[in-house]
């Protein structure tokens, strides 16, 4: 099946269920490691933030994006 196909089938979905199909494909972003262009961004912002609790918050979402979650 391909993805047209898939998207397809997901029109035909009642609303319900489209928002079944649209939290899994977030689930599925949040699960996949980031890219080393976004890891560094995302360790700058860590560095530079003056707030400890955001920088303690940053460097657990670093940790995840680096090995997935």
């Amino acid at each position: 099946m391909t993805a047209t196909q898939i998207m397809r089938e997901i029109d035909l979905l009642p609303p319900c269920e489209q928002a079944k199909v649209v939290d899994y494909t977030k689930q599925l972003v949040i699960k996949q490691p980031l890219s080393g262009d976004e890891l560094t961004a995302l360790a700058r912002r860590m560095v530079e933030a003056t707030d400890p609790a955001e920088g303690d918050r940053l460097q657990e979402k670093l940790v995840n994006g680096f090995f997935g979650d």
